[in-house]
């Protein structure tokens, strides 16, 4: 941190370092004789830049109580200002990054007032925590955007200082032939304001110019004279990075010289409470104590790490500091804001009040008159909707009634009729193909009986109120029932249908309806499956909902119509009467897993064929 940090309040302050020790007492006086609270805070924000030289403790005391009574003022320049003073105790202690949150902050305040001179100085002061992170680039762009800015200032003071930092930081990438005009520069607008700090540690940056252009003597002399004068004016904490960079320089050539140099910047920063500084000359002893294999190591090594804990300690209550006082600010904005707008919201309120009751007035008034009227067509639209709900109802299962009819019975009865045709010519047939066809004809005819019982059941039950009471049922078994009238016809086309379901699986459903969805999909699988193929029936039990495929082999569903497959609404447009059959039964189908709380879809097989699905509890 080679830089030396000013305080601005409202109106842009400069002490000369002469007159300071004076100052001060006439600062602590003014505190007990501030006539008004803006005063107070002032000479607060006043007496915590003057101090932080001397006792950076003391800096905070000051900067904590003038942020307190700005607060409760909601004076914002005053606030500013202890903003900025805290960003230099936080960079002085080594937490850079409440350092800059800070500065951000006081910023941001410092430009909501307009005041330029202030917004220059901190954004000199963020460019330089940049630059003790190490991120220079940030650093020089901030540095740069401080001198632009201050070139457009009436009373140009701060520019000295800014011209100083970035000299004095990055002496090594100006020009050679740029260091003197600047620092002369520097020098001028500093004698100009009789800024004694700045002249000293212009004095100290001249020192680092020789000791760049090979001037090696010189820049030493100039170093410790700057040194020396920084001391004699109490200016410590500018005094500390010139006196490391001595002991640098000496670290080779005169190391009894070096550890005195960082022996009394140690001495000074614990003193002063240079947190950051103490802990850069305790590594620098504790480096060359280690070199040497002396005994001395152990001491800065236990300093080293006290210091370290104490770091630590500090930013945890540091950053709970800052929490605490974000807190703060946003409570005192959104009571801000509540108390600007709290008038205007009376008065709107008010207005809106009188408008409220005169409508009310005329509102009830037509309110009584169209009590009964409303009441009337109420009661009739409910009667009309009831009778509208009845007869959808009743349209509904008609229509579901006569497609269930048609695709149960037309296949069983179209096996008994073909069977029937085979026995006209019973002079062909031997004994055994007789008793095949008989026995074919008798097993037919009991499915089909069985089948009519089950709708006709079916049937009563939605008369009387269809009610959803699922049973635990063997999957195996059910597939295993609703193969069976469909045995001739698939031997006829020489196709095979596989039950893959595992007999230890069971479902929860309605068992008409749970088999009529079974009958419909292996009976669409039959009339779209080529000869010599084969239907696979497989089910599994995934997170607690069994699925059941059935698979064909056949041409699978055009992507146009899958979409639509079960819906009744859906405009589809079949090719022949298979696709139409097969598509009203698939929207019973439809219905009935949703009255089972279930899920039904189809997909296309891959590489072909369809597959038709359904899911429901286990």
């Amino acid at each position: 941190m080679r830089y030396f940090v000013p305080m601005f309040c409202c109106l842009l302050l400069w002490l000369g370092a002469t007159a300071q020790n004076n100052v001060i007492p006439q600062l602590h006086a003014a505190l007990h004789t501030a006539g008004d609270s803006v005063t107070y805070v002032n000479t607060l924000n006043k007496l915590g830049m003057i101090l932080y030289e001397s006792n950076v403790d003391s800096t905070f005391y000051y900067a904590r109580i003038a942020r307190a009574v700005a607060d409760r003022l909601n004076y914002n320049c005053g606030k500013a200002g202890a903003l900025n003073n805290l960003g230099i105790v936080y960079e002085m202690k080594g937490d850079q990054q409440l350092a800059q949150r800070y500065y951000n902050d006081a910023y941001r305040l410092y430009r909501q007032a307009g005041d330029s001179a202030n917004m220059v100085q901190v954004t000199m002061n963020i460019g330089l925590v940049y630059s003790d992170g190490g991120e220079h680039a940030k650093a020089v762009a901030f540095l740069r955007r401080a001198m632009s800015m201050g070139r457009h200032l009436r009373r140009d003071s701060i520019m000295s200082l800014v011209l100083a930092n970035y000299m004095s930081i990055y002496t090594d990438s100006i020009p050679r032939d740029s260091l003197f005009p600047y620092l002369n520069q520097a020098k001028a607008i500093a004698t100009r304001y009789k800024d004694q700090r700045v002249l000293v540690f212009l004095d100290q940056v001249a020192g680092l110019f020789y000791l760049r252009t090979g001037q090696q003597e010189k820049g030493i002399a100039l170093l410790q004279a700057g040194v020396n004068k920084a001391l004699s004016m109490n200016l410590y904490y500018l005094s500390l990075d010139v006196i490391l960079q001595l002991g640098d320089l000496f670290s080779v050539s005169d190391t009894a010289k070096a550890t005195g140099y960082y022996h009394q910047a140690l001495d000074i920063a614990q003193a002063k409470g240079y947190h950051l500084y103490a802990e850069l000359a305790a590594q620098r002893l504790y480096n060359f104590y280690s070199s040497v294999q002396s005994a001395d190591v152990h001491q800065y090594a236990a300093l080293l790490l006290q210091l370290y804990q104490e770091d630590a300690m500090f930013r945890t209550k540091s950053g709970v500091d800052y929490i605490d006082y974000a807190l703060q600010e946003d409570a005192l904005a959104a009571y801000q804001n509540t108390s600007h707008y709290r008038m205007r919201l009376i008065l709107i309120l008010s207005a809106l009040v009188i408008v409220m009751a005169i409508l009310i007035f005329f509102i009830l008034r037509l309110y009584k008159l169209k009590q009964q009227h409303n009441n009337t067509l109420e009661a009739l639209n409910e009667s009309e909707k009831v009778r509208n709900e009845q007869l959808q109802a009743n349209h509904a299962f008609n229509n579901r009634l006569i497609s269930l009819l048609a695709h149960d019975f037309r296949q069983p009865l179209n096996m008994v009729k073909g069977l029937a045709q085979l026995l006209l010519n019973y002079n062909d047939l031997s004994p055994q193909e007789m008793r095949t066809l008989v026995r074919s004809m008798e097993e037919t005819s009991d499915v089909t009986l069985d089948i009519f019982e089950n709708i006709l059941q079916w049937i009563r039950r939605q008369l009387s109120g269809f009610t959803y009471q699922p049973e635990i049922l063997n999957l195996h078994e059910l597939v295993h029932e609703a193969m069976q009238p469909f045995k001739t016809l698939s031997e006829q086309f020489g196709i095979t249908i596989i039950n893959e379901v595992s007999p230890s699986l069971n479902i929860k459903a309605d068992r008409e309806l749970v088999q009529f969805i079974h009958r419909n999909f292996i009976h669409n699988a039959i009339k779209f499956s080529p000869e010599q193929s084969t239907i696979r029936i497989q089910a599994s039990n995934n997170n607690g909902e069994v699925i059941v495929q059935v698979a064909d082999e056949g041409n699978g569903i055009p992507p146009e119509k899958l979409q639509g497959l079960f819906d009744f609404k859906a405009e589809l447009r079949y090719n022949n009467g298979k696709e139409k059959g097969a598509g009203v039964a698939l929207m019973i189908c439809k219905d009935f897993t949703e009255k089972m709380r279930g899920r039904i879809w189809a997909e296309n097989g891959n590489p072909k064929g369809a597959v038709f699905c359904y899911a429901l509890v286990a």
